[in-house]
């Protein structure tokens, strides 16, 4: 089911969806990686302290492919609200963000 929003009430609607689902992410960090995690210790998005690229890398099944099957986002859309709501909920300013399908790591 696609939920059909007005473009412009659309942003709000996925950083409150973000922000319900996973605003409240736990950093746990292991050698230069930084996992953010939910309270089944599942990584939803993580990045490297020390890489240049300043990628940071988005769960495919839990994060991305909803906000692209249910929202209707294309990739460009996607990355731009996940920047804006990593710098706002969590502080992480300069990530470009990089959907990743992987397994619990």
């Amino acid at each position: 089911m696609k939920y059909i929003i007005i473009e412009n009430k659309l942003d709000k609607v996925v950083i409150t969806w973000l922000n319900d689902k996973f605003g409240n992410l736990k950093p746990i960090v292991e050698d230069d990686i930084t996992f953010y995690i939910n309270e089944n210790r599942l990584v939803l998005f993580y990045y490297y302290q020390d890489r240049k690229n300043g990628c940071v890398y988005i769960n495919y099944n839990e994060i991305w492919s909803f906000l692209e099957s249910i929202f209707g986002l294309e990739s460009s859309q996607i990355k731009g609200l996940i920047t804006y709501w990593l710098e706002e909920t969590y502080n992480l300013k300069g990530l470009k963000p990089s959907s990743l399908l992987f397994e619990n790591l």
